[in-house]
Formats: C-alpha cells, sequence, structure tokens
C-alpha cells in the first residue's frame, strides 16, 4: 500500500513541479514582454514628431494595449500546456472552444464592434488617455482607454463609460493647439473703435507676459463686431494656446478685460429699466 501511494504521490508531484516552473516561466514571459513592449512602443514614437505630453499618452495607451493582450495570450497557452501535462486532451478541447467561439461571436456582435472600433481608435490615433474630448455630447478627460471602451470623467467628477462601438463623431479639445474664444459686450452708445483698440493692446503683450506667455502660441486676434444687440454689441478676440490650456488662459483674459476696459472708460451693458410717466393732460411722454 505504501508503494502503490508512493507511486501515485510520484505521478502526481512531476506534473505538478512541471505546471509550477510553466507558471514561473509564464510570468517571466509576461515581464519581459512588458519590457520589450514599452521599449519598442518608445523607439516607434520617438520617430515621429510629436510633443512630450503627446510621446507620455501615447506610450500610456498603446503600451496598455499590448501588454493586456500578450498577457492574456500567455496565460492561455500557459493553461493550455498546464492541462497537456496533466494528461488532459486539448485537441477535443480547442474543437469545443472553436464551436463556443462561433455561438458567442454570434451572440456578441456588439462586442467585437466595440472591440474592432477600439483597434481603429488606436490605429488612427484618435484620441490619447489625458485627451479632453466630446462624444455623444458628453465632454470629458479621457481616464482610460481599451479595445471594449472609453472612460471619460466629466467636469463635475461623473465616471463615464462609452463603448467604443457608440463613438461616431470626436471632438477632440486637445490636440496640437487649442484655442481660447471671448466675446467682450460693450454698450452700443460706446466708440467701438476704442474697445478693439483697448483689446488689442492687450492681447499685443501677451507672448511677453510672465503668467499668460508661456500658454499662449500666438499673441491673439481681434475678429471684430461678432452681433450687435438692443443694449450691447459684442466684440469677439481668440487666442491660440497650448493644449488643455484654453480654459485657464480665457478666465485669466476675461479678469484682465474687464479691468483694461474699466480703466480706460469702456462701459459694459447692464441691466437697466427705463420708466416713462405721462401725465393726463399731456399729449406727449416724458422719459424719466
Amino acid at each position: 500500500m505504501i508503494d502503490r501511494w508512493a507511486d501515485r504521490l510520484g505521478t502526481l508531484l512531476e506534473p505538478g513541479i512541471r505546471a509550477v516552473i510553466i507558471l514561473l516561466l509564464a510570468w517571466l514571459a509576461v515581464r519581459v514582454a512588458r519590457l520589450v513592449i514599452r521599449r519598442g512602443v518608445a523607439r516607434l514614437l520617438s520617430s515621429r514628431r510629436a510633443t512630450d505630453r503627446e510621446f507620455a499618452t501615447r506610450l500610456r495607451t498603446l503600451t496598455s494595449l499590448a501588454e493586456s493582450a500578450t498577457r492574456l495570450i500567455v496565460w492561455i497557452l500557459a493553461g493550455l500546456t498546464i492541462l497537456a501535462v496533466f494528461g488532459v486532451p486539448i485537441g477535443p478541447l480547442l474543437a469545443s472552444a472553436g464551436v463556443a467561439g462561433l455561438a458567442v461571436g454570434l451572440g456578441a456582435q456588439t462586442l467585437i464592434r466595440d472591440i474592432i472600433a477600439g483597434i481603429f481608435i488606436v490605429l488612427e490615433d484618435q484620441f490619447h488617455v489625458g485627451d479632453v474630448i466630446t462624444v455623444n455630447a458628453i465632454s470629458g478627460q479621457v481616464e482610460s482607454l481599451t479595445l471594449r471602451y472609453t472612460v471619460l470623467r466629466t467636469l463635475d467628477g461623473a465616471y463615464v463609460v462609452i463603448p467604443n462601438g457608440e463613438i461616431r463623431i470626436v471632438q477632440n479639445l486637445s490636440r496640437d493647439w487649442a484655442r481660447a474664444v471671448i466675446d467682450v459686450a460693450v454698450t452700443p452708445e460706446e466708440d467701438v473703435d476704442r474697445a478693439v483698440a483697448v483689446l488689442r493692446d492687450l492681447l499685443g503683450g501677451l507672448p511677453n507676459d510672465p503668467v499668460l506667455g508661456p500658454l499662449v502660441l500666438e499673441p491673439g486676434e481681434v475678429l471684430g463686431v461678432e452681433a450687435i444687440a438692443p443694449q450691447q454689441a459684442t466684440v469677439r478676440l481668440a487666442v491660440k494656446t497650448r493644449p488643455l490650456e484654453q480654459w485657464r488662459v480665457a478666465r485669466e483674459l476675461r479678469r484682465r478685460i474687464l479691468l483694461a476696459l474699466r480703466e480706460a472708460g469702456v462701459s459694459v451693458p447692464y441691466p437697466r429699466t427705463a420708466t416713462i410717466i405721462q401725465p393726463p393732460d399731456s399729449a406727449e411722454p416724458s422719459p424719466s
């Protein structure tokens, strides 16, 4: 009996040791593949002209996708090898897996569509992790990108998961450069040319400004009168900025514009109420 149990233990121990070795080799292969993928992707991206931010975001996105795919393949192969070590026939499993895969594929067309769309998003470089985009009327920063879905973090902190197959039109607000567009309202009675001159003087000093200078790419341009309303005229200006800096530049410019117009004596519109009093014995109303 002791000899029989020893034989059984030896029969199980040898495949167990081989299985442990296979797991260790799979773990080592994943680690080596991760290092190779990161260096390969970094070398591939370094051959293209890209800013430091674009390089970092693309490197993080591509390496994450490649590592997850490689990890899945390695562990599946390791699992099949371990089953073969223990004497489990792999051929019928692969055949049944093929049939099951066909059935799943027919019933998971949406999943396949999401994955294919994710592949094209990565290959066509539509957006990266860290970009600010607008998809399906939802704006936010790309927090995660996989082959199946994209995660956006909105301004109010909402965590939005969008399947890649649902992404049709993407507005990327942080690719290469951005533009801060500001509408300035002045009263119709004001000299519009004087208001435009004040704005041009303000924009002309932006490249040498210690705060906004590093954030802008051009001095900016006053586009002219954009709209005329009964109580105001709207003057539009635009400033070309670095990616993701358009909102910061716009907020600071609004503050400076308000101070510059006030200092130049240019009045901005405010709510006003006109009361007309008509005496009973008067034919013409007298405004007050």
